[in-house]
This record gives structure tokens, sequence and C-alpha cells, in this order.
């Protein structure tokens, strides 16, 4: 009965993606349960054990990549797998140990009803019960070892078996490698046809290299519960650059030794989110790194140490009206100078990327990464309405290579998004057409991509740049308000106009729960389309006074119109 929920859902999953969304889910909620605690409890899992392991067949012999679907489940099923087999032991012990004593108690029971004669003095060795139980146990566990191989399924293997520790004394200081050692190991470049799996590596490299210099380079073999629970409680310790002269900000250890020093003088310390999502996050792909390449053979460590004075994450607002109109009277949207100074006011039009990027972001609630992505072939119709195609690839005309998917921040980013009218008053599909006639691909080949050091790409970041100069320029020192503030606005938008949950999740590319996965994969309702296309509240009235504005001054001539491409 405890498992006939998850039974049903896996039945019900209609492909290896929904299935693999269910695993993914209940893995991650049985290793935060931690090991299970009786023999009922084992049961159901090795039960669900036995579904992973036939997810995982299935995957290789379908070629489908699902740790690039759900990057955290090969490291959570190893820990899941590692949970099990501690339980198994235990409960073996214990069993062993409650036979022992059964068996003893009778004895003396028959001794005391004269059912036979009190065993005569042991004149062997003394009999240890402990020795035999552990005997016992390691036969029962290595009778179960050999049926759980580690399937392998892509270039990850989803399932590592315990390494073989390193040997002890003068040999264990010969074969165990530095710290430093695995970390540029880990931060080898990959092959090419395998760059993905190295997604992360680099922004891992810092915390990394803290803990190299915090703990003094040890070796792989000396990383014990002591030293982990050490480097743990100094993790908070790091403060944020600000006020930090720049020759001790170089390194998160330089920085940390100059709070130590300074006894934290005009110093903050980092938010939580930076202490969960940068630090924990880096240190644990590096350890499972580690456990992977048989570089380290103990348990993977599990850091929790938050110190209170360490910041709460500031959330996000939307704009104000007067500022998203305060933005929009800027000369890049009004008449700029030139095509390179457009925040200085002039005679030129100059409908740029960033002109398009702030715009769309604002209109739609697209993610700036996803806007700089845009192909031409994105901008797509059914004959009523216009809409962006952020799918990543389109199902309806068959497979495509991994390596030709949509470079997207969840799997809930792909959908589909109706293009407002506004924009295409602005020109948009003007735009699309003139590019598509000079055979180029991309809505915006002027906007560059940034590749990072450990091979991935990111989109944002020409218009994060810009928005870092109008926020200055315009002054606006509202801590909470940043460039996804926009994401916000149309969020807020849509709330007003009470537009329905799944279609809020579906439009900002929101995670919603299983249910929300099913349905259409194609376009939305036309009636739902009509519904958003039509949504102008009062400051999307007044954006449409100062834009369209500009737009007639450039066809009347009064401004001259600049192309970017």
């Amino acid at each position: 009965m405890d498992n006939l929920g998850w039974v049903q859902e896996l039945i019900a999953a209609p492909d290896l993606e929904a299935l693999g969304t269910i695993l993914d889910a209940r893995l991650h909620a049985y290793v935060e349960h931690g090991v299970p605690a009786n023999e009922r409890l084992l049961a159901e899992r090795c039960a669900f054990e036995h579904e992973v392991r036939r997810y995982l067949g299935r995957a290789q012999d379908r070629g489908y990549a699902y740790p690039q679907r759900f990057p955290r489940m090969p490291s959570t099923w190893v820990d899941f797998v590692n949970q099990n087999k501690a339980a198994e032991s235990e409960i073996a012990r214990l069993n062993v140990r409650r036979a022992y004593e059964n068996g003893r108690h009778d004895a003396a029971e028959a001794v005391k009803e004269g059912w036979t004669a009190p065993a005569a003095p042991a004149v062997a060795q003394p009999f240890d019960p402990i020795a035999m139980i552990d005997r016992l146990v390691q036969d029962a566990v290595a009778q179960r070892l050999p049926l759980l191989p580690a399937q392998k399924v892509g270039s990850i293997s989803p399932v590592s078996e315990p390494a073989v520790c390193a040997p002890t004394g003068e040999a264990a200081e010969d074969n165990s490698c530095r710290m430093s050692d695995v970390l540029a190991e880990f931060l080898k470049p990959l092959d090419r046809k395998r760059k993905h799996t190295a997604k992360g590596r680099g922004e891992a490299e810092p915390v990394i290299q803290f803990a190299i210099d915090f703990l003094d380079n040890p070796r792989m073999d000396e990383l014990t519960d002591a030293k982990w629970k050490q480097l743990d409680e100094a993790l908070p310790d790091i403060p944020n650059r600000d006020n930090i002269p720049r020759r001790f900000a170089k390194t998160l250890f330089q920085r940390y030794k100059y709070a130590e020093e300074t006894k934290w003088s005009q110093l903050e310390r980092v938010t939580t989110t930076t202490i969960k999502s940068r630090y924990w996050a880096g240190l644990y792909k590096f350890v499972d790194f580690a456990i992977a390449e048989k570089h380290y053979c103990g348990p993977r460590p599990k850091f929790v140490c938050i110190d209170p004075e360490n910041l709460a994450p500031l959330p996000r607002d939307a704009f104000d009206d007067d500022e998203l109109l305060t933005l929009l009277r800027l000369p890049l949207f009004t008449g700029c100078k030139n095509r390179v100074h457009v925040w200085q006011p002039g005679r030129y039009f100059v409908q740029s990327h960033i002109y398009w990027g702030f715009l769309i972001c604002i209109l739609t609630g697209m993610r700036p990464g996803e806007v700089g992505q845009l192909k031409c072939a994105d901008i797509r119709t059914d004959g009523e309405f216009y809409y962006f195609d952020l799918r990543p690839f389109d199902a309806r005309h068959g497979r495509v290579a991994v390596k030709d998917l949509r470079n997207l921040k969840t799997n809930a980013a792909g959908r589909v998004i109706p293009i407002h009218p506004l924009l295409i008053e602005l020109g948009l599909l003007d735009r699309m057409q003139d590019l598509m006639d000079k055979q180029e691909e991309r809505l915006f080949p002027e906007w560059d991509a940034y590749t990072r050091k450990d091979g991935t790409i990111r989109w944002s970041q020409p218009l994060s740049k810009a928005w870092q100069y109008v926020k200055t320029k315009l002054k606006l020192d509202r801590a909470d308000l940043t460039l996804y503030s926009t994401r916000h606005l149309m969020a807020d938008w849509l709330d007003n106009d009470a537009i329905a949950q799944r279609t809020r999740d579906r439009i900002l590319g929101h995670a919603s729960d299983v249910r929300g996965r099913y349905g259409r994969k194609g376009i939305l309702d036309p009636q739902i389309a009509a519904k958003i296309e039509a949504l102008e509240p009062q400051v999307i009235k007044q954006m449409r006074e100062i834009l369209l504005a500009a737009k007639n001054r450039a066809d009347a001539g009064e401004l001259t119109m600049l192309k970017t491409y």
C-alpha cells in the first residue's frame, strides 16, 4: 500500500521525460529522509530502486540523455543506493544479534529445565559474539552486492560503487592525490562531444580553491568528517567584496583572512543564497567528481552551517510604473546620438538588440538570455496570432541531436509565448523579414554570447551590462530592482488580469506540478492567446504613446533610422 501511489504515477507516465520527472523528485525526497530505519521502509526503497534501474536501462537503450534533463539525478541516485546499502548492513547486524540472543535464551532455558547438560568450559579462545556478527553481516551484504551492477547511461554513471580506499601507511601517502591535483583534473577541458558534462565546474573553482587554502591542500584520504566540518563552519565567515581593498579580494581565502584580521570592520557577510547555491553546490559537485574518479573513498559530506549574521536573500520586485516610463523616455527609445552612443540624445533612431531586448523582456516576461538566443524562425504564426517558439525543438519534425538543443535554464523554459501587438507595431516582423532575406539565422546577430571557463555559454551579458549603466544613469538605487524585474512586472500584469496559474507558468517558463506537464505541447489555446495579447494596463498605453511617437517620427523622416545588422 505504501508503494501504490508512486506505482500508479509510473504507470500513467506517457514518456521517458515524464517518468524521469517522477523518479527524480521521489529520489530526492527519499535521500532527504535519510537512511531507512526499518525493514518495511527498506523494502519499499528496494522496490523503487528496481524501478529506477529499469528506467536507466530504458534510457540507455533509447539514447535518451537523461543527465541533461535531470542534472541532479546521477548524484542523488548514488546517495540513494548508498543509503540502502547502509540500511541493509545495519538491519542484517540487528537480525543476527536478535537471533543470537534468542538462541542464547533458549539454551539457558533448556539447561534450567534439565533438558540438556550445561556446556563444558571452553578450552578454546574466548567466544566473541561481536566478531561473529561482523562476519555474518559481511557475508550477507556480499551476497547482495553482485546483484547490484552499476549501469552506465551516456557519459555519466548512474551509480558509483564504493571506491577502493587507498592503502594505509607510506603507500597511502604515495597513492592519494592532493586536493589541488584533483581540482586541476576537475577543471581539465573535456572532449568536445561530452563538454556538457562539465557544466558549472568553472563556477565551483573559487570555493574549491578556498577549501584547498583553508585546509592547507590536504591529501584526499586526509579529508575526514572533522575536516569537512571545519570547512563547513568556515564558509559563512567569507565576507562579500564591499569595502575590501582589491589586493585582498582576489580569492575567497584572502577575503576570509582580511575579515579575520580586521575583525569585520565595515564588512558584511554574503547571503544565504550565495552559500547554498555557490559554495555548497560547488563543493558537492567537486566531491561527486572525486568519488566517481576514485580519488576519494569517504562519504559525501553534508554542509549545513549558516551564521545568523549572513544576509537573507533579497526578493526581486516589479518595476513601478514611473520607473518603467522613465526608462522608456531615454534616448535609446526616443532618439539617440548614433549607433554607439545610444544613451545620449540626438537625431537618430536605432532599434538595436538592446532596444528590442528591453522591450521583449518587458512585454513577454522572457529571460534576457532567452532573448539573445532568438532565431528568425522562432517567430511563428497560426494565421491569427504571432508567437515566440522557445521549445528546445519541434517534436513534430522528429528528433534532433543533443548538441542542437536550445540552451534553456530549466526544462520548463521550453514554451511558446504570444508576441504583444506593440512589438509588431514597432517593426519586429520587419526586422525578421529583412534578416531572413539576408540569409541571417539569428534575430539579433549583433548580440554576442559570453563563454565561461567551463565552456558554458551565457547570452544575457549585453543586456545585463546595459541595465547596470541605465540603473546608474537614472539613479535607481532601489535594492530589489534588477533586470529580472521585467519578469515580475509581467507576472504582476498576468495576476491582475486573472490569467490562470497554469497559463501564467507556461508564459513565464516556471516549473509547475506534474499535472502541468501534460496537455498540448504546441501553441496556446487561441482564446487564451487573445486574452494575453489584449493585455494592456494603463502603463502599456503610456508606453505605446512614447514608443510609437519616436517610431512615427522616424517613419516621417524627422529622425534618421539606422540599422544595426
